[in-house]
């Protein structure tokens, strides 16, 4: 007997057969296909793609592995790198793992989810890269979407001459549309301990650090990403500050100005918003014993810093600010020295109309300092004028106790009465000189002080035409102190009451010719100039000099007490020219002015 397999058996094991080759083809050709896919992703098929459709944005790795599609996306030495027209700046990370879309990728679109990494660097420098060209009419531009960003231990963060080095974590994301916006949210950024440097050398430790930041920049044609009102966010941070002995070398080895010492502490938690500092700002910062020397001089004082922002109110100011140097030692080349008990900047901020920016009202308090004996400076005055004996003390505008700050930058330096010689000739003479401090000059090599005040009463002398009790007031609108050598230069204008200082200057005996003797009732005389002192002696040049019916102009030389010099001078409808010289002076009444023109006054030394 014959037994027939039903048909609906006998169409089984074919189906079979073909179901298990199509599995083993799918299986096949999933296999080829995370073949080709790894190797496309280490031979540099995708960073070439997308490389060729971004503007100067350049995703990279070494090497690389992908269990597609349920795994995630393995790189080892992960970069990416963009130039613009002024900043070029890369990301390193060693070990970095995410998910990864490749439809996306068809789309002109890098969406990348989940990223964890581990030891990254950061680096940014200025460029100097041409202009990028314009997109062409209807190009997609690509996009990087970088979402749930974990990096752990991020050592170092490189800003060119600025660097962090340590281990930080970062969590947050990135949104880059070529040509269209920068979107960096960093919502947790905090540091155990890191080491900040400048130029190659540790300039302070980061004993603590976290912090939220958002960067939205959008994209300025012709101008790049606009970070004008870009950054928001907040920083927390405790920072040891290392002795300030490094910022020698960003002054420059033949600056006048050298600091030693100085380490502290600063506390700050900084706020913002649209790239401007916003209400709760606040920074308190304290430091050891800073020495500052500036030419001969030598100042030495403990600093304080106090710093905050408060909300906005209808009247009152926005923040305000606080340096304190307490007590601050002052010390010349010969040891002598004056303390001053306090010296403290305030300085109160008004937010200006629109929230952008701040005007500021600064405040000088200088605490009355002990009297400072006035020989200390006879190495650099005593070719001009050797003080015999004499004091001076600083000190800043006087004001009741509890007043507010009323925008003072007024310092005030007043003497007792000063004894000294100028040559054979005794002087006696109080002074007063008033600094505005807004106009001291930022120039490392000097310091400005124009603007000064110099005040001198109760002038006396013995010379062969004496002064007695003769006052003045000069005003510096053009004045700079050069530290090494310490030489003053200064453009001044005068109103004086009197000539009799232009008489003592212009005579080397009693018998004056009558010429001269008119000068000595001449009242009331505007007087302009330049001069400069130094070690070796005072030079007067573009004197001029007028009043009723006199005028005077020229130019002169004054080493202890030997003047030198041709000055023409006119009283009523008589001109006559004067040589000045050591132990005598010429009158020239023949052609006094052809005469006073060829005496070409040298330069200033």
């Amino acid at each position: 007997m014959t037994v027939s397999t039903p048909r609906d058996a006998q169409d089984a094991a074919p189906r079979r057969k073909r179901w298990r080759r199509a599995a083993l083809w799918t299986v096949a050709a999933l296999v080829v296909l995370e073949v080709l896919l790894n190797v496309a992703l280490n031979v540099g098929v995708v960073q070439a793609i997308m490389r060729r459709g971004t503007d100067r944005v350049v995703l990279g790795w070494e090497r690389a592995w992908w269990l597609w599609p349920v795994g995630r996306l393995h790189l080892r030495d992960f970069t990416l790198t963009k130039q613009d027209p002024d900043l070029w700046w890369k990301v390193e990370v060693e070990a970095l793992s995410a998910r990864i879309s490749l439809t996306s990728l068809l789309s002109n679109h890098v969406d990348v989810q989940g990223i964890d990494g581990h030891g990254a660097r950061f680096q940014l420098e200025p460029s100097s890269a041409p202009e990028e060209p314009p997109s062409k009419p209807g190009a997609h531009p690509w996009e990087i979407e970088l979402k749930d960003v974990t990096l752990h231990e991020v050592r170092v963060l490189d800003f060119s001459r600025v660097r962090f080095a340590g281990a930080l974590d970062v969590t947050g994301s990135l949104h880059l549309t070529s040509r269209e916006r920068l979107l960096v949210d960093l919502p947790s950024v905090r540091v155990a301990q890191g080491f900040l440097e400048v130029d190659g050398k540790q300039v302070a430790r980061l004993e603590t650090l976290s912090a939220r930041a958002l960067l939205d920049a959008p994209f300025r044609e012709g101008q790049g990403y606009d970070l004008s009102e870009a950054l928001g966010g907040q920083v927390q941070a405790k920072v040891d500050l290392f002795p300030l002995d490094w910022l020698n070398e960003q002054l420059g080895a033949s600056a006048p100005i050298s600091l030693r010492g100085g380490a502290g502490r600063v506390d700050l938690d900084v706020r913002m918003k649209k790239s401007a500092l916003e209400a709760g700002s606040k920074v308190d910062a304290q430091g050891a014993e800073l020495d500052l020397r500036a030419g001969p001089l030598r100042a030495r004082a403990p600093w304080s810093l106090q710093a905050s922002l408060e909300p906005e109110r209808p009247e009152g100011p926005s923040g305000q600010l606080q340096v304190t140097f307490a007590p601050v030692r002052v010390s010349g080349p010969g040891g002598n020295g004056v303390e001053v008990p306090e010296v403290a900047l305030f300085v109160l901020a008004r937010r200006r109309a629109g929230g952008r920016g701040f005007d500021l009202e600064p405040d000088l308090r200088v605490a009355k300092s002990q009297p400072l004996d006035l020989r200390v400076i006879n190495p650099w005055l005593e070719q001009t004028l050797e003080i015999d004996s004499g004091h001076v003390t600083v000190r800043s505008e006087e004001r009741p106790k509890g007043s507010k700050a009323r925008g003072s930058l007024n310092l005030r330096m007043d003497t007792d009465l000063v004894s000294g010689s100028m040559g054979k000739n005794k002087v006696l003479l109080r002074a007063e000189v008033e600094v505005d401090a807004r106009h001291l000059s930022t120039d490392l090599t000097q310091l400005g002080l124009s603007g000064t005040t110099l005040r001198l009463s109760k002038v006396s002398s013995n010379g062969p035409v004496p002064i007695r009790a003769w006052s003045g007031v000069f005003a510096l609108p053009r004045a700079s102190l050069s530290l090494s050598p310490t030489v003053l230069s200064a453009r001044f204008a005068s109103h004086l009451t009197d000539t009799q200082p232009l008489v003592a200057l212009l005579t080397t005996s009693k018998g004056l010719p009558s010429f001269l003797t008119s000068l000595l009732n001449i009242r009331e005389v505007e007087v302009t100039g330049q001069v400069r002192i130094d070690e070796r002696g005072l030079q007067v040049r573009e004197l001029k000099a007028k009043g009723q019916g006199f005028s005077l102009e020229g130019h002169l030389d004054l080493v202890r007490g030997d003047i030198t010099g041709a000055l023409l001078t006119t009283i009523g409808a008589v001109t006559g020219a004067v040589e000045l010289r050591p132990g005598r002076n010429d009158l020239h009444l023949v052609e006094p002015t052809k005469w006073f023109t060829g005496q070409t006054p040298p330069p200033f030394r």
